[in-house]
Parts: structure tokens; C-alpha cells; sequence
């Protein structure tokens, strides 16, 4: 099992910047998350982002969660429209092949 947390402080702001309905079906989506963060479900569509090592998204369209898989943690790195979520996240951390960790986001 993983543990879920939040990148401080981007993935909490962009979290209160969704859409209340956005914010219950992603609060729904967290426990099976911490249980399979690889793996799509009923309720789970899950991609591995292209450019990164670790990084997947979550989407309940058109909203988007970004997370990163650091060892034993499920790190949300970012929340989102499908629009901008992608352009706020190579902003924050250039697609170049990288391996995330919970400290490159952390801050």
C-alpha cells in the first residue's frame, strides 16, 4: 500500500481551485489510488505521462490529477483543467525523461 500526499504548496492550492464536484470525485478516487496508483479501475483512469519516469494522471474529464510515484508515496503534484494541467506541470517540471521525487515538488 502507498501513501497518498500532497506537494506542498501547488497540489493543495490547485486542489481548492476545482470545481466542488471535481474535489468529491477525486476525494473518491484517493483510497483506491493508494492501493493500485498504476492501475485504471471502473472508477480510475490512469495514463503514464510521456516524458517523465513516474508520473501518471488521473482523469475525471475534464479534470485532471498529476502524481508522481516516489517509492512508497503517491505524491499529487498538480490538479487541473485537461487545458492547462499539462502546461502548468512542464512549467514546474520540464518533461526531459526525469525521475520525480517528492523533494522536486516539495517546495
Amino acid at each position: 500500500m502507498y501513501r497518498l500526499v500532497f506537494a506542498k504548496p501547488i497540489a493543495g492550492q490547485s486542489f481548492k481551485l476545482l470545481p466542488r464536484r471535481a474535489q468529491e470525485l477525486f476525494n473518491e478516487t484517493f483510497d483506491p489510488l493508494e492501493q493500485h496508483p498504476r492501475v485504471s479501475g471502473p472508477d480510475l483512469d490512469i495514463h503514464q505521462l510521456s516524458g517523465y519516469q513516474n508520473v501518471w494522471t488521473l482523469s475525471g474529464p475534464p479534470w485532471r490529477c498529476v502524481y508522481a510515484i516516489d517509492g512508497e508515496e503517491v505524491v499529487v503534484i498538480v490538479f487541473g483543467h485537461r487545458r492547462d494541467v499539462y502546461v502548468r506541470l512542464h512549467n514546474l517540471l520540464p518533461p526531459q525523461k526525469q525521475y520525480v521525487t517528492r523533494s522536486a515538488v516539495d517546495q
